[in-house]
């Protein structure tokens, strides 16, 4: 559709925002181009578009149409109305794509947890969403991993796209860390860890308080999680049905025998 319209007489040719690549190469962030190339650092009249949902379908379309006049040998169109932005930081950048998409497109999750990360620079935000381009994760899973087993609201997530971060905020990187590396290292899945179900499970026996007592708490979880066998491991990955408390049960059953085993050899 977006062939046909762009060179239709009534199509409003409303103005493209780009800005420097500059921006980007003093970071270190990788570019790629339409085609999914990598733009070399310090490749000179390089620019970037600054998002929007018109002008993002506006740019592919372009993109597509003169790749195949290319290849039919017709001419190609020309942008038209594209406007250089100036920004003084990557920060500045975020915070201003953050504002003018709250009214064009929302952001999907990786997408809102990238514009968090740059527009806030707050680690939390850093961190799940450098986490979850390297699990190929769910934003909503990943963040529940650093902010002890919740996710957080749209607000919040709003927020952070302009900049903002929420006063109370409390979260966790060590502790999201130590799970994820306790998991892997234990020879899971990546789709077990990348599932709701095991971070689900392993707050759900965090919080737990066997007969009433003190809370089994974080750190006891990732030890059982360590002492768990192969067979155990097959038996959590198995789990088709009511997998969250299948999940904890299994834990429970192995953090409940070790707790045996030292009361023994006390």
């Amino acid at each position: 559709m977006g062939k046909k319209l762009i060179n239709n007489k009534n199509f409003e040719k409303a103005p493209l925002f780009v800005t420097d690549a500059k921006l980007f190469y003093e970071t270190d962030i990788v570019l790629k181009d339409l085609n999914g190339n990598v733009v070399p650092k310090d490749t000179p009249n390089v620019y970037v578009p600054v998002d929007s949902a018109n002008g993002y379908w506006q740019w592919k379309t372009y993109h597509e149409s003169n790749i195949n006049a290319i290849v039919k040998e017709e001419k190609q169109l020309i942008i038209e109305n594209v406007k250089i932005k100036k920004f003084a930081s990557l920060q500045e950048f975020a915070q201003y794509r953050g504002v003018n998409n709250v009214l064009s497109r929302g952001f999907n999750g990786l997408e809102k947890a990238g514009n968090a990360a740059l527009a806030t620079q707050h680690e939390f935000y850093q961190r799940i969403f450098s986490k979850a381009r390297e699990l190929k994760a769910n934003i909503s899973v990943i963040t529940k991993y650093y902010n002890q087993g919740k996710t957080l609201n749209l607000k919040v997530w709003n927020n952070a796209t302009l900049g903002m971060v929420e006063e109370s905020f409390s979260y966790d990187l060590t502790i999201g860390d130590k799970i994820i590396t306790t998991l892997q290292e234990m020879k899971f899945k990546a789709k077990t860890i990348k599932e709701r179900y095991m971070i689900d499970a392993i707050t759900l026996m965090a919080n737990y308080a066997p007969q009433g007592k003190e809370k089994i708490g974080i750190e006891e979880v990732i030890s059982t999680i360590k002492s768990l066998d192969k067979e155990n491991i097959t038996i959590i990955e198995s789990c088709s049905m009511d997998k969250v408390n299948s999940i904890q049960n299994e834990l429970l059953t192995q953090c409940l025998k070790n707790r045996k085993k030292i009361n023994q050899a006390a």
